[in-house]
């Protein structure tokens, strides 16, 4: 991968709806409450959409990458366990609730913590590629990771993460669902696999939903729902609940976790309790004392992923792809971001007519639909969940290169 960072949009300023949209992004948020069906189908307007694609929220499994290889450097299956659980809850709020004003992935909805509404990120095109790095300056590494768009309708992302120093890597792939069903709600379809290859433990790992409260008057905020779970390969388990603020208490974005082993579930080694959008919650131990007060924002600085600049990008990959319409967002020209848009929407059709035509098919490049996979398969048993390979085309597994190599990193 190349060094050279690519600057393609100002990350630091809120993708907000612009003031005197308002009415128009309440209405359209209005028409959507008679739309049946995955409202991540419908074409939403170009002063809604922000100048990021979807592909890049992949990312956020990793922006903070101590915490992503920390399991490794533990001693016990305990501590591995409670390690790789407070990273997977310092990840949510970047997935679910977005950092520095980039969004919430809400398909064709917008809304944020702050103002009346932040813009939705882009659609990946079929193929779509995004790839980058971060070199971490706290002895963490290099941490790589490839996301593909595998499936566009439905639209499904596979992606790969490694760290070869710390022999960690993540693989995993998922359906993103947008609907209403009393306020807008996020469906996430798909799991995700965390590997320590020296322990040889592998964890996976289950995705809450989102859905936004308030919407009507605004500002909305996001909640998690969905009972979550993280299962090892070595007995531990961790099982997570999400709940908000009642009608007198409570507070917002509040979640519990239990660590525990599956045959022994009443015997739990630690508990968790916190609000995952401020990423700030405090560890017990098993007779219920205080271990620690844990914030992410106090471990380390979050560290840029790296992008080769986009004259050194391939065709397929996401800001190369978008940059015409992010360009025309930034500036404010959403004429040109349209016009843009709407090309690139035709080549697309285009592409896929010629390929039902001569028989010849778009394949992934760095991920197979597979027909089962038997570890995450027998891990999500274990917990109760079914993989739901169905409505995402299939199991996606990472083979690596455009020929099938295993292990291969561009």
């Amino acid at each position: 991968m190349a060094a050279p960072a690519s600057v393609h949009h100002d990350h630091s300023q809120p993708q907000v709806i612009p003031p005197g949209r308002i009415a128009e992004f309440m209405a359209f948020l209005k028409s959507m409450r008679n739309f049946k069906g995955d409202l991540s189908t419908v074409s939403a307007p170009i002063f809604i959409l922000g100048p990021t694609s979807l592909t890049e929220y992949v990312s956020y499994w990793c922006e903070q990458a101590s915490l992503f290889v920390a399991p490794a450097s533990q001693s016990t299956p305990e501590l591995r366990a409670l390690a790789v659980l407070k990273w997977y809850l310092s990840t949510l709020r970047g997935q679910y609730g977005r950092r520095e004003g980039i969004g919430i992935a809400t398909g064709p909805i917008a809304a944020g913590r702050k103002g009346p509404g932040r813009k939705k990120p882009l659609n990946p095109i079929l193929g779509e590629i995004f790839k980058g790095h971060w070199d971490d300056e706290y002895g963490s590494g290099r941490t790589e990771l490839i996301a593909e768009q595998v499936s566009h309708q439905p639209p499904v992302t596979a992606y790969h993460i490694r760290n070869l120093q710390h022999q960690i890597r993540l693989e995993g792939y998922h359906l993103q669902k947008t609907y209403f069903c009393g306020m807008p709600h996020i469906e996430k379809i798909g799991h995700v696999m965390l590997s320590l290859d020296q322990y040889d433990e592998s964890y996976v790992m289950t995705m809450p939903d989102l859905h936004l409260k308030g919407l009507l008057p605004p500002p909305p905020y996001p909640e998690l729902d969905r009972k979550t779970f993280i299962a090892g390969n070595n007995g531990l388990t961790a099982e997570i609940d999400f709940f908000g603020r009642g009608w007198i208490r409570g507070k917002r974005n509040s979640f519990r976790a239990k660590l525990f082993y599956r045959d022994k579930p009443k015997d739990i080694l630690y508990r968790i309790e916190g609000q995952w959008q401020d990423v700030s919650f405090t560890v017990f131990n098993a007779s219920g004392g205080k271990l620690e007060n844990f914030n992410t924002d106090g471990v380390h600085e979050i560290t840029p992923i790296t992008v080769a600049p986009i004259s050194e990008q391939s065709p397929l990959e996401s800001r190369r792809v978008w940059q015409h319409v992010a360009n025309g967002i930034v500036k404010g020209d959403l004429a040109t971001a349209a016009m843009e848009k709407n090309k690139l929407e035709e080549e697309q059709r285009a592409l896929r007519l010629k390929e039902s035509t001569t028989g010849d098919p778009w394949e992934p490049s760095f991920f197979r639909a597979a027909k089962d996979w038997k570890e995450a398969e027998g891990l999500l048993r274990s917990v109760g969940v079914k993989m739901a390979s169905e409505e995402t085309r299939g199991v996606w597994r990472w083979v690596g290169g455009e020929h099938g190599q295993q292990d291969r990193f561009p």
